[in-house]
């Protein structure tokens, strides 16, 4: 959760957890509602763990929405591609783009630049991990 406009307000979300029935979309249909027991049964039980406070919070609004990522670990893929050399991606970051684009800019900038990661070492982040189904997991994904 993080602050969102006017004091007093916050914004948090989460992934459905493993086993919850979240079924592929079939249509922008679905986006029409939105799926509250998903906060009243996972994301307000752990916001009150982290903050009593939050056990007397109101939703004052909510949304449903697409969520575009990498559907083999849901993190970015950063690097060349290695059967098409020319190719540099840096894509899938599951809404995490603007947090993380500054550094996977510089990354890839400095890859393109001096032909290795000199700063961050992106490469576990490459396309070789798609190819070969070696997932990169992260605990706290949202």
């Amino acid at each position: 959760f993080r602050p969102e406009g006017p004091p007093g307000r916050f914004l948090c979300g989460a992934s459905p957890p493993q086993g919850w029935d979240d079924p592929d979309c079939s249509g922008t249909h679905e986006l029409d509602t939105v799926d509250f027991s998903l906060f009243e049964e996972v994301i307000w039980p752990a916001l009150y763990m982290r903050c009593e406070a939050f056990g007397a919070l109101k939703v004052q609004a909510a949304w449903a929405g697409f969520y575009d990522y990498n559907t083999l670990d849901q993190n970015a893929i950063i690097g060349r591609h290695p059967h098409v050399r020319n190719l540099v991606l840096c894509n899938g970051f599951s809404g995490h783009g603007l947090q993380q684009a500054p550094g996977a800019g510089r990354a890839v900038a400095e890859l393109l630049t001096t032909g290795t990661y000199q700063t961050i070492d992106l490469n576990c982040f490459g396309f070789d991990r798609v190819l070969n189904g070696e997932r990169v997991l992260e605990d706290n994904i949202v």
